[in-house]
C-alpha cells in the first residue's frame, strides 16, 4: 500500500513539473511578444531652413548667342621679359603690336578674349598673365613659377585664360594682355596667341 502511494506521489510531482515548466515557457514567449512589439511612430520633426541662395555668375557663351566677328593674331619671336621691373604691370603690346587688338562692336555686344602663351622660367621667378579691355575690366590671371631651390635649369611652361565682358556700348574696344614678374630668375615669352570675339545675344 505504501508502494502504491509513493508511486502516486512521484507522478504527482512530475506532473506538476511539467505543468510548471510548460507555463514558464508559456510565459516567456508571451512576454517576449509584450516586449519586442514596436510603439506607435512619433510625429516628424519641423524641415530645416534652406541656406541663403548664392549670387547669380556671370552668363557664358551658349546656344543663344550669336557670334559677329573674330580677330585672332599669332607671334612666335622670343622675348625676354626678365628685363621688365618686377611687381609691374606692363602690356605686351610695348614689345609686340600684334597683342593688342582694337576691335568695334555693336550696342549690347560681349567681347570673349583668350589668350595663349608658352614661356621660360629660370628659378626664382614667377610670370602673371592677364587680359584687360579698355585698361578697366580685367580678368583672372594665370600665374606661372618656379620657386627658389638648390637646382638650377630653364623650365618650360604655357597658360592659357579666357575672358568674357559684360554688355558694352558700341563703337571700339581695345583689348590687351599684360603681365607682371617676380623673383630674381630670368622670364621669356615664346609662342603666343589673342583671340577677340564680339559676341551677341538674340
Amino acid at each position: 500500500m505504501e508502494k502504491k502511494q509513493d508511486k502516486y506521489a512521484w507522478k504527482l510531482l512530475v506532473l506538476v513539473l511539467v505543468i510548471g515548466l510548460l507555463a514558464g515557457v508559456l510565459g516567456g514567449v508571451l512576454s517576449s511578444q509584450i516586449f519586442i512589439k514596436s510603439g506607435p511612430q512619433g510625429e516628424q520633426g519641423p524641415q530645416g531652413e534652406t541656406g541663403p541662395q548664392g549670387s547669380q555668375g556671370i552668363p557664358g557663351v551658349d546656344g543663344t548667342n550669336s557670334i559677329l566677328q573674330i580677330i585672332q593674331n599669332r607671334n612666335d619671336t622670343q622675348v625676354d621679359t626678365s628685363v621688365y621691373t618686377a611687381m609691374q604691370w606692363y602690356n605686351i603690346s610695348d614689345f609686340d603690336s600684334s597683342m593688342e587688338i582694337t576691335i568695334n562692336v555693336q550696342q549690347n555686344s560681349k567681347i570673349f578674349a583668350q589668350f595663349s602663351g608658352s614661356h621660360t622660367l629660370e628659378r626664382p621667378a614667377s610670370l602673371w598673365i592677364r587680359i584687360v579691355v579698355d585698361n578697366n575690366h580685367n580678368s583672372s590671371m594665370y600665374i606661372l613659377n618656379v620657386g627658389p631651390s638648390s637646382a638650377s635649369g630653364i623650365y618650360k611652361m604655357s597658360g592659357h585664360i579666357e575672358f568674357l565682358t559684360d554688355p558694352l556700348n558700341a563703337g571700339s574696344h581695345t583689348v590687351n594682355v599684360q603681365f607682371l614678374r617676380e623673383g630674381t630668375g630670368s622670364t621669356e615669352l615664346l609662342d603666343r596667341t589673342l583671340t577677340v570675339i564680339e559676341i551677341v545675344s538674340q
